[in-house]
C-alpha cells in the first residue's frame, strides 16, 4: 500500500510493519502517466530488489513486479493452450512483435495465419510487415523462457483454434432440411467444398446439376 510520494521516491507498506523505497533508477523507469494515478493509500504489485541496501533499507520495484506478473501470464496461457487479444506493434527480419500485457512476444513468419502471409509482398521486412503494424491479432502462447526473454507466439495456432471453435458451433446448429448461404472453398472433380462459416461441407457433383455425366 503507498504509504507516501515524493517527487523521487515512494514509500510502500508490505505488511507486517514494514515498509520499502521504490528509488532511484526503479522510481524513474515508472512510465510518467501511469505514476501520475498513484495516490496514497492505493495498492500495488511490488518487487524485492533487496531487503537491505548501504542504509539498511528495502528496496522495491514496480516496473518488475509487472513485467513478473506478465511472465506468470504468458505461462499460464501456455499450459491453458488459450489465445489472446493483441496489437501488432512493430517486425522484425522474422516476423512480427506484438505484446502479451508488458512484455512483447514474436510472431515468428512460419506462424503468421494463411492470410497475412498472402497478404506480404516484397522481399524485405520493412515490405512484408509493415503494413501490418497496428492490426488487431489474435495469437496464443507456443513457448516462454524467462531466462533468454524469450516468448514465441502463433496467429497460425490461434486461427486454427477459433475454427475449431466456430465449426462445431456450426455443426451444433445445423438442422436437416434447412436452407443455408455458403461460400465456395474449393472445387474438386466430384464436387465443391462450400464454407458455412467455420465448417466446410461438400456438395457432390450429383447435388450441383441434373445433367448427368456433367463435370466441373
Amino acid at each position: 500500500i503507498i504509504a507516501s510520494i515524493s517527487g523521487s521516491q515512494i514509500l510502500v507498506s508490505v505488511g507486517a510493519k514494514s515498509e520499502g523505497l521504490i528509488v532511484g533508477k526503479e522510481f524513474e523507469a515508472i512510465p510518467a502517466e501511469l505514476l501520475e494515478t498513484f495516490e496514497v493509500g492505493k495498492a500495488i504489485p511490488v518487487f524485492v530488489v533487496t531487503p537491505h541496501d548501504s542504509d539498511g533499507n528495502l528496496i522495491l520495484s514496480f516496473v518488475r513486479a509487472v513485467e513478473e506478473q506478465s511472465w506468470i501470464d504468458a505461462e499460464a496461457a501456455l499450459a491453458s493452450g488459450e489465445s489472446f487479444e493483441s496489437t501488432v506493434v512493430g517486425y522484425n527480419k522474422g516476423g512480427l512483435l506484438v505484446p502479451l500485457s508488458t512484455i512483447r512476444g514474436f510472431i515468428p513468419a512460419s506462424q503468421l495465419s494463411l492470410s497475412r502471409r498472402l497478404a506480404m509482398t516484397g522481399e524485405t521486412p520493412e515490405a512484408k510487415y509493415k503494413s501490418f503494424v497496428g492490426d488487431p491479432v489474435t495469437a496464443c502462447v507456443i513457448e516462454v523462457d524467462r531466462e533468454r526473454h524469450r516468448l514465441i507466439l502463433s496467429e497460425r495456432a490461434a486461427m486454427a483454434e477459433f475454427r475449431k471453435v466456430a465449426k462445431d458451433k456450426v455443426l451444433d446448429d445445423l438442422k436437416e432440411g434447412e436452407i443455408r448461404e455458403g461460400r465456395v472453398s474449393s472445387i474438386t472433380d466430384f464436387g465443391v467444398f462450400v464454407d458455412l462459416g467455420g465448417a466446410d461441407g461438400l456438395a457432390h457433383m450429383t447435388e450441383l446439376t441434373w445433367e448427368r455425366g456433367k463435370k466441373a
